[in-house]
């Protein structure tokens, strides 16, 4: 995937002798920089002032550190985008949207949006070493796209861990003697827990008449039963969740969640204590030991009765689907969700890489593990779930679920009917724990970066700041753990992170590839890994068009389309609903909140084009963090900024 090319395009317009007199290619003349000298130091001082020493003997950048490793930085982007989507979305979507069909847009959706993003937003974190506020400098005048990407993290983060805290709970509940949620007996237990009987016939106009002559005749019976619920439904519902009538009566908290989250918290800030420098260490369990065990559950699931037809359902292509706008639009949503661009993950954790490292590789294994861990995924749940379907002989349609009701009441239940459960049980919760770990470690080193970075003081008492942000979520996670708390985490869930993250992908499309302009963008990938990727027109092309068309797609089919919150049976009142569509305006608000601010307070110029004029093109402090690294146009900027810093030292 890589060597060098042809040339890449020069920017439109210009000229060898108009670019000489650009510095650094930031559109500034050398008359322009006169009035930036001021501002010629803010790159090193951002970098390499002394705002408190976080980085090791052997790290390049002093000032932030690096990964102590090139494989703490992969380990991390795979535990990032293989998290909890892959095990409870994936194969649920899969198996809805035509089987193995549905692999045909999930791949043209990979290689159309998800490779050119991804690689767009390690490139864009790495060149400047900067997090999701301070990379901005690109173009301030939208550097509230980068605070709608912490904003969107902040939530998420908040509602995350508190499913890691119902997978501790699980994980704990799973070494007792027997599985709490085996039978109906249990003090939480109502009288409808149990399985309805599989009928054995039906009267029909006065007459007996045997179910296998009811099915063979397609007639439809109007069942008198009452409808029954699992034990293991029982069980998520009434003990663990002690589930509320609705988001308005939380009746209080629970305690056993509370102290679950409190220890999911915990575990995130001493990961995190150190930075990358921690987390970095802990990546190596956290993302390799959930592939030990999808192996082990995949074994022994394949040796279970009836996992062959579960696995039969989850492949069988059903073509006829293709033609279904929502398959497309399903594809897509979860190519983005799953990789992770435009939420500041990836551009933070980009950030800590050395300057050469080459990212143009990663940005073609990772999202292709990413990819073949989630079909993997699909074999494990459905190999399970085909046994459920056999034991319980009921149809396998009746069995599938995805999110919670996945994890937590079906994928249980076809554990507690294996021999040894308790061990199944124990292995498949702490992979749960694990995997979304890994994602939580990167949403909150996302919020911690872009306040270090933009206010560099913080650095003296980085690992304060994580403890006070820590506490702060865990705080703020409280009314999701009440018996009413679901409610809302499903509100946060519907809503905070959906159309306003691929507002902000569009937004850093529309910069990165138009505004700063892919011909400058590509100058500085090379001046970074060294070459020019022999894919650049196709990625340019991703960037440009193909990208921002999908995603605009998904959004507009997604607002036609659109389906308010709900949980389960449960209706949610209006004023729930409004709530949801504000936390998607917290974060996109954000953007022109920015824009008034940079153009108020920071802008340059005595007229209005001249101020808008200044925040749409880079500043000074643009480019490479460190002054070795500062060459080509970028040392052109430099020379001129120190010769006038020369002329000014001779006044």
């Amino acid at each position: 995937m890589s060597g060098e090319a042809g040339p890449v395009p020069a920017i439109s317009g210009s000229s060898p002798e108009k670019e000489m007199h650009l510095l650094g290619g930031n559109g500034l003349t050398e008359k322009q920089a006169g009035g930036e000298v001021s501002n010629m130091g803010k790159q090193q001082q951002y970098m390499e002032a002394d705002t408190g020493y976080v980085g090791s003997d052997d790290d390049e950048n002093k000032a932030r550190g690096n990964w102590s490793r090139k494989l703490d930085f992969f380990l991390s982007c795979v535990g990032y985008a293989v998290g909890l989507g892959n095990v409870w979305r994936f194969p649920y979507l899969c198996y809805a949207n035509g089987g193995g069909a549905f692999l045909i847009p999930y791949t043209i959706m990979l290689f159309c949006a998800g490779i050119p993003l991804f690689f767009m937003e390690l490139a864009f974190g790495q060149f400047p070493s900067a997090g999701p506020i301070t990379v901005w400098e690109i173009c301030p005048i939208f550097k509230g796209v980068g605070y709608a990407m912490v904003v969107i993290s902040g939530i998420v983060a908040i509602y995350y861990n508190v499913i890691i805290a119902y997978a501790i709970y699980y994980l704990v509940v799973s070494f007792d003697e027997s599985l709490p949620w085996v039978g109906c007996d249990n003090e939480w237990n109502t009288p409808l827990c149990g399985y309805p009987p599989k009928p054995n016939g039906t009267v029909l106009n006065g007459e007996w008449i045997p179910q296998d002559v009811v099915e063979t005749m397609n007639i439809t019976i109007n069942a008198t039963e009452l409808k029954r619920e699992s034990p293991s439904q029982e069980f998520w519902t009434h003990k663990v969740l002690q589930l509320s009538d609705g988001i308005d009566d939380p009746e209080g908290m629970r305690w056993q969640l509370l102290l679950c989250l409190f220890l999911a918290w915990c575990v995130v800030f001493m990961s995190l204590v150190k930075g990358v420098k921690s987390s970095g260490k802990v990546v190596y369990f956290t993302a390799l030991f959930p592939y030990c065990v999808l192996i082990i559950l995949l074994i022994r699931g394949l040796t279970l009765p009836g996992s062959y037809e579960g696995v039969r359902y989850y492949i069988t292509p059903d073509w006829e689907l293709l033609k279904d706008a929502r398959i497309w639009k399903d594809a897509a949503t979860q190519i983005f969700y799953s990789l992770g661009p435009a939420w500041g993950g990836l551009l933070t954790m980009a950030s800590y890489n050395k300057f050469n490292n080459d990212c143009h590789r990663d940005a073609w294994i990772v999202p292709l593990i990413n990819c073949g861990t989630s079909v993997f995924a699909g074999f494990v749940v459905f190999s399970v779930i085909g046994f459920m379907a056999h034991d319980l002989d009921v149809p396998i349609p009746d069995v599938v679920s995805q999110g919670p009701g996945l994890v937590f009441v079906v994928y249980p239940e076809a554990i507690s009917r294996m021999p040894v459960s308790q061990l199944w049980s124990v292995l498949f919760f702490f992979m749960l724990f694990t995997l979304g770990l890994d994602t939580q470690f990167v949403l909150v080193e996302t919020v911690i970066s872009a306040f270090c970075d933009e206010f560099p003081i913080l650095r003296k008492r980085k690992g304060l700041f994580a403890c006070g942000l820590c506490f702060l979520f865990f705080l703020l996670g409280l009314p999701l753990i009440t018996k009413g708390g679901i409610y809302m985490l499903e509100v946060m869930n519907w809503y905070s992170a959906g159309i306003s993250l691929m507002l902000v992908a569009v937004f850093e499309c529309f910069v990165v590839s138009l505004i700063y302009g892919f011909p400058r963008f590509w100058r500085d990938i090379k001046m970074m890994i060294g070459y020019t990727p022999w894919l650049w027109p196709y990625f340019t092309i991703c960037w440009v068009f193909i990208t921002p068309a999908i995603i605009l797609g998904v959004i507009g089919f997604g607002l036609w389309d659109y389906i308010p919150v709900y949980y389960g049976s449960y209706v949610y009142p209006k004023w729930a609903e409004i709530l949801g569509w504000l936390m998607m305006a917290a974060s996109l608000a954000m953007i022109p909140l920015f824009m008034c601010i940079q153009f108020c307070f920071v802008a340059e110029g005595n007229t209005f084009c001249e101020r808008l004029s200044y925040l749409f093109r880079p500043t000074p402090a643009w480019g490479p963090a460190l002054e070795k690294h500062r060459t080509g146009r970028y040392a052109v900027k430099h020379s001129a900024m120190n010769g006038q810093e020369m002329e000014n030292t001779k006044l």
